[in-house]
């Protein structure tokens, strides 16, 4: 019996599939990522993540079409979220090549569900990963167990130093010191990491306390100062929001005040380490 036209049809289709792949089977992209606090470290900037990656293509007999980077962005954003990965998955997606190559594997990402979801959008392209310093290679099955087992290492790292970070800032506000976040108008982030006075934009937080103090409305103490083209912290325009905030906040008067709600709910009002604006009494 000779076969249907439907299962000549997929024969047409693998084969064409096939040579597809063999046309791409040894063109490679290699990916290159460096953190914003990397850039300042030595031994694994962007220039020395893709001379390792030419010096490994050039070992397996690979056609490096390009190096695409992604310079000062978080391993924790989510790799299609950023310019550089973005433009590897369009190249992924017209089958420009079927390998992808990075120098470790965290360059790709730190969050588990982040690589795990992008080793599937680029298998599901053909396109298999390979480490240039790692035992990876997602186009085997072995490659596949170490890859999952370095996604798990990743994501316990990530939470291990996200916890260090939130308890060291949890530590600080205890101390009354200033524990992040942007400064707030009057204040600026000093070498240590406190907050030092901005004269200039002192006098705008006390004259909006004696303004309210007066009896004037948030939307009235917005509108002056935007009449009188008195700017905001970054510049732009006050809304009732704005004073709002400005008037609710503790550090004015010498406080500061966290509330954590990681390990558990932790509120913390101290007397702070910097500079008071206005009086208590305010």
């Amino acid at each position: 019996m000779v076969a249907s036209r439907r299962v000549a049809r997929l024969k047409q289709l693998t084969l064409v599939q096939q040579q597809e792949q063999k046309s791409v089977a040894h063109k490679a992209v290699g990916y290159i990522r460096v953190s914003t606090e990397e850039q300042a470290s030595a031994g694994y900037g962007l220039e020395a993540q893709e001379r390792a990656i030419r010096a490994f293509a050039e070992s397996q007999g690979y056609e490096l079409l390009e190096v695409v980077q992604d310079a000062g962005v978080s391993g924790a954003t989510r790799p299609q979220d950023r310019p550089g990965f973005a433009h590897v998955l369009k190249l992924a997606e017209q089958k420009a090549f079927s390998i992808l190559l990075v120098w470790k594997f965290d360059r790709l990402a730190r969050n588990l569900a982040y690589a795990v979801t992008t080793v599937n959008l680029l298998q599901d392209a053909g396109v298999a990963l390979r480490s240039v310093t790692e035992p990876i290679d997602t186009a085997s099955p072995m490659g596949q167990t170490i890859f999952a087992v370095l996604a798990g290492m990743a994501a316990q790292e990530r939470i291990t130093i996200t916890q260090r970070t939130l308890a060291g800032k949890r530590e600080k506000a205890q101390a009354g010191g200033f524990a992040g976040g942007p400064a707030p108008l009057g204040y600026r982030r000093d070498k240590e990491g406190g907050l030092a006075l901005v004269p200039e934009e002192a006098e705008t937080v006390r004259r909006i306390y004696s303004l309210r103090h007066q009896g004037r409305t948030l939307q009235q103490i917005a509108d002056i100062l935007n009449t009188e083209g008195v700017p905001t912290k970054r510049g732009g325009r006050w809304y009732p929001g704005t004073i709002r905030y400005i008037l609710d906040n503790p550090k004015y008067q010498g406080y500061v005040e966290y509330y954590f709600r990681w390990d558990g709910e932790n509120y913390v009002l101290r007397p702070g380490q910097q500079e008071a604006i206005l009086p208590k009494a305010m």
